[in-house]
């Protein structure tokens, strides 16, 4: 009895399950998937079309404010390019060959004195009277050995 009452129960269920089913159509077809598909182009052209535009637009900013910055050079006047006579009070031409013992050793002492300056000026602002004179010793020292080494480095590329 028990398996009847199961049984009928199972027929009714089936039955309204039956009534209840309605013919659905699918979610897409095949013309579906078309349009779709044809959708999906449409939007990968748009924005590979968006991506273009933006990269020429970048491209032509860039190329525009190139162009700016070179008009904004300050040319200054005009040089005329006429030989003019040597004058007498600017420093003499470098030799165009030099040997290169004397040249470094020239350029170390000119970089020390340099050192020696910036440590001197320093001293000043900071207001150490040992400190100035100290230093003011030690320039004279280098400046008194600078004069000989420029000397010979002359003399030496000259011959």
């Amino acid at each position: 009895m028990d398996t009847e009452a199961n049984r009928d129960l199972l027929v009714a269920r089936l039955k309204r399950l039956d009534a209840s089913a309605d013919v659905v159509a699918p979610r897409f077809d095949y013309d579906g998937l078309l349009e779709r598909h044809a959708a999906r182009t449409a939007r990968s052209r748009r924005r590979l079309v968006a991506a273009r535009s933006a990269a020429v637009a970048l491209l032509l900013a860039l190329v525009g404010a190139s162009l700016w910055r070179l008009d904004e050079r300050d040319v200054g006047p005009m040089m005329v390019l006429t030989p003019s006579p040597p004058t007498v009070e600017g420093p003499p031409a470098q030799p165009r060959i030099v040997r290169a013992d004397t040249y470094f050793a020239v350029a170390a002492l000119e970089d020390h004195i340099a050192s020696v300056d910036d440590a001197l000026n320093y001293a000043r602002v900071r207001g150490g009277a040992a400190d100035v004179a100290r230093l003011e010793r030690a320039r004279a020292e280098l400046l008194a050995s600078y004069s000989p080494l420029r000397y010979a480095e002359r003399v030496s590329a000259n011959f």
